[in-house]
């Protein structure tokens, strides 16, 4: 018995199913050194490269940009001057000074105009109108009329076939003893374009 008993303590030992683990006393030494980890490098930051073009020889030919209007406004011609010619004369009496100015059509072409009467010489008067300047360049102004004057809106149209004269009659009133240059125009419309037709200044002395 005492054999068997001995025998068993022996055996007892071995792990068995449901055996508990044996208990293993620390070992005894130094501890070990602590396991250090690498740690990644941070990630660097994106580096943009610029876009490669190819040569001008390989890149792709397009058509040049055209604006969608002129960059320069090109005025149109203006309309061709009528073949108009004015002359002047003037002469002097104890009535006034009477102007005579003679229109004529020189071009090929009929010419039709329109004017109204307008204030020169202080009264609302047809063409011509006429501009009197003494011998030694001092303007003679009209007389006054102590008012306002408004033309009666009267629009007086004219056709000068080629080869015709319109002649238009002013009187002024009487001037002074002495010398003077007169200069007489005709204003009008043709064709909706103002037209001016002056003639050559005139000489008149009063005696």
């Amino acid at each position: 018995m005492p054999a068997l008993l001995s025998g068993c303590a022996v055996f007892g030992g071995l792990r068995g199913p449901g055996a508990a683990p044996p208990i293993t006393a620390p070992a005894t030494g130094p501890a070990p050194a602590p396991v250090r980890v690498p740690v990644p490098p941070p990630a660097a930051a994106p580096v943009s490269v610029p876009p490669v073009s190819a040569p001008p020889e390989l890149q792709p030919s397009s058509p040049p940009l055209t604006p969608s209007k002129p960059l320069l406004e090109v005025p149109a011609p203006p309309p061709a001057k009528p073949g108009l010619i004015a002359v002047a004369s003037a002469s002097a009496d104890v009535k006034g000074v009477t102007v005579m100015l003679g229109v004529r059509n020189t071009g090929g072409r009929p010419v039709t105009f329109r004017y109204t009467p307008q204030v020169n010489w202080g009264s609302c008067e047809l063409p011509p109108l006429v501009a009197v300047v003494r011998a030694d360049g001092k303007a003679v102004t009209a007389p006054s009329t102590g008012g306002r004057i408004g033309c009666t809106e009267i629009l007086l149209t004219r056709t000068l076939a080629p080869g015709d004269t319109l002649t238009l009659k002013r009187l002024l009133p009487p001037l002074t003893l002495g010398s003077y240059r007169l200069t007489a125009w005709l204003d009008a419309e043709s064709a909706g374009v103002p037209l001016r037709v002056q003639a050559e200044a005139v000489a008149l002395v009063v005696r």
